[in-house]
């Protein structure tokens, strides 16, 4: 497959080199995907949506309660999302394992 390209922030950058965080409707980061793999691509965020979940019924969901994809660079990813960190908005008793099972295992 041809190298394919995308313009982030004014930046020329090989879609191989980024990733699509999925952001919860709290602001927190919990998920993310390559955006490029093999002969895999997910150039746009419908088709990033699709991969993360492939029914129709999961998409309108996740969606509907707030989650947001945002292509950024892998350098960026590095730099600025930390997935390990604990969301600070799972109230109580819930545990960050509840949180990412309802998410769709942190996908």
């Amino acid at each position: 497959m041809p190298e394919l390209k995308v313009e982030i922030d004014g930046e020329l950058l090989a879609l191989g080199n980024c990733v699509w965080v999925t952001w919860a409707p709290c602001g927190c980061p919990c998920g993310v995907l390559t955006a490029a793999f093999g002969d895999e691509a997910f150039a746009t965020e419908d088709q990033a949506w699709h991969e993360l979940y492939p029914l129709k019924r999961e998409r309108t969901k996740y969606q509907r309660q707030g989650f947001r994809l945002e292509l950024m660079a892998f350098a960026r990813y590095r730099r600025d999302v930390d997935l390990t960190v604990r969301c600070p908005h799972v109230k109580g008793a819930t545990t960050q394992q509840t949180l990412d099972a309802a998410v769709g295992g942190g996908a």
